[in-house]
C-alpha cells in the first residue's frame, strides 16, 4: 500500500504516527494508514520486549527520537509480557466528510500512565532573565 506517497514519505509519515501513538496511547487517523501501521508497531513492540542497548538503538531509528524508544522499552512493552501480536485495537469512527473516507481509532490495548508535557510558553517563564543584564 502506497497511500499515494513516494517511499520517504511515506517513511516520515509513519515514523510520525508510530511516535504519536507511542507517547499518546491512541491515535486517530484513516482506515488504511491503521492498517499499515499495526504491523509496524507489532514489530516495534517484539524488538523493545528484549530490552537491550542494540534494541534502543535500532528502535530510536525507527522512530526517530530517542524518548519514544525509552519509552516503549521501559513503559509500553511491559504491558504485554505474554502476548505476542495483535497489541493494538481499532475502531471505526465516521466517515470523513470532505473525502468520504472512513476514521479509526488506533488504541493500545493496554492503560498508559499520561503523559505530562510542559507547553513551551511556561518554560519560557521559568528562565532566570536577571542573569543576561550587565551592570553598569
Amino acid at each position: 500500500m502506497k497511500l499515494n506517497r513516494n517511499r520517504n514519505q511515506r517513511q516520515a509519515l509513519m515514523r510520525t504516527q508510530l511516535n504519536a501513538l507511542v507517547n499518546f496511547g491512541h491515535l486517530t487517523t484513516t482506515l488504511a494508514k491503521a492498517k499499515m501501521m499495526k504491523p509496524l508497531f507489532d514489530k516495534l513492540i517484539t524488538r523493545a520486549k528484549v530490552g537491550t542497548v542494540a534494541s534502543r538503538r535500532l528502535l530510536a531509528r525507527d522512530l526517530a527520537s530517542v524518548a519514544s524508544a525509552n519509552r516503549l522499552v521501559d513503559v509500553i512493552a511491559p504491558l504485554f509480557p505474554d502476548r505476542v501480536s495483535g497489541y493494538t485495537s481499532s475502531t471505526k469512527n465516521k466517515i470523513r466528510r470532505g473525502d468520504a473516507v472512513t476514521m479509526v481509532t488506533l488504541k493500545l490495548l493496554a492503560d498508559l500512565p499520561i503523559v505530562k508535557s510542559v507547553p513551551p510558553s511556561s518554560r519560557a517563564k521559568s528562565r532566570d532573565l536577571s542573569k543576561n543584564k550587565t551592570k553598569k
